[in-house]
């Protein structure tokens, strides 16, 4: 069994990373609250990777890189969530009705997965900006080649991908991913906020928030009321559901407002969570419902905490859309569906 690092995962993520349980709320008197501000008619969405730019960064034009690789135990742990296993007894047996959840037959990337995005190859002695978003989960297809899905305005068609811990020029060489399609930007688009990544260097050492999960979608889950997500900034938040389609507009700073729609909850997310997985409990285990998209607008920088008065809102695109864009993008996906 691994020995597992100290993390915001660990108050609720048990050995193996198979079962789950919540934190309980934490009481809104235990916290300062947040100012409070009037709301705004309707519903605006400020996209949170669009402020997670990462730090420019001055190449210095090194030949070696020093990312860090993994220990053994954390390669272990890692590989263990990549075909994740069936529930014991099928899952009814074991924690009561099953439910039917989609599960990929490889998972290279665990949900939760840190990334930073470019349009072009930087070059040495080059300043440049990065955005950074977490992956919801990944899958292969039928030829074996691997890809990641995160927010739709992580990247545009042809963006390149790379691991959080690239730093040197040598780093740079090669691109971990590329993105291959997105929801709001490519032609076709449905807009919907989910992007596809095709990963191209399969043996990257990737960050991932916390210890590494299984991949669990939620294709027929019972109704959902409390909801989790993990992002690369605020880690693992938890809250309640709020509504489901809800029409949002998009404001980027690539381009005028686009329109999309997804559910919402009352989630703590902040620049960088985009793109990460949402999930919620079914049986004990997580089970992934949605991709973050984005927060209030004019709320991103506000503190946030679980049971507050005014629970800022985290927008999502929900099990429906997501998959709609993978089935249209990758149509030879290779899942199979499981009992949890």
């Amino acid at each position: 069994m691994p020995e597992y690092r100290e993390n915001e995962a660990r108050k609720y993520q048990p050995a193996e990373g198979q079962y789950w349980t919540f934190p309980e709320p934490v009481p809104a008197a235990a916290q300062q609250p947040a100012p409070h501000r009037a709301n705004t008619a309707g519903w605006v969405v400020a996209i949170i990777a669009v402020a997670a730019l990462v730090a420019t960064v001055v190449w210095l034009g090194l030949t070696a890189s020093q990312v860090p690789t993994r220990t053994a135990e954390e390669q272990r742990a890692h590989e263990a969530v990549q075909t994740p296993p069936d529930a014991p007894g099928g899952g009814e047996a074991a924690h009561g009705p099953a439910n039917e959840i989609l599960v990929p037959e490889f998972a290279l990337w665990a949900p939760g997965t840190k990334i930073q995005s470019t349009d072009h190859f930087p070059q040495p002695g080059e300043s440049f900006t990065a955005q950074s978003c977490t992956v919801a989960f990944s899958f292969s297809n039928s030829q074996g080649r691997n890809f990641a899905v995160t927010a739709g305005h992580c990247g545009k068609e042809g963006d390149l991908v790379w691991p959080t811990n690239a730093t040197f020029a040598a780093d740079y060489l090669r691109e971990a991913g590329r993105v291959v399609y997105s929801g709001l930007y490519s032609p076709g688009n449905e807009g919907v906020d989910v992007g596809i990544v095709e990963i191209t260097d399969p043996d990257r050492t990737m960050e991932v928030v916390g210890d590494p999960i299984p991949t669990g979608i939620g294709k027929s889950v019972p109704g959902i009321d409390r909801i989790c997500k993990t992002g690369g900034t605020t880690g693992y938040t938890c809250g309640t559901f709020v509504e489901t389609q809800r029409v949002q507009i998009v404001n980027t700073d690539l381009d005028t407002e686009r329109p999309t729609f997804g559910d919402i909850g009352a989630v703590c997310a902040a620049p960088g969570d985009s793109g990460g997985p949402v999930f919620t409990h079914v049986n004990g285990r997580a089970v992934i419902i949605g991709v973050v998209s984005g927060t209030e607008a004019g709320r991103s920088e506000e503190e946030c905490w679980e049971g507050m008065e005014n629970p800022k809102r985290m927008s999502y695109s929900n099990v429906e859309q997501f998959m709609g864009v993978v089935n249209k993008v990758i149509p030879d996906a290779a899942w199979v569906t499981q009992t949890w």
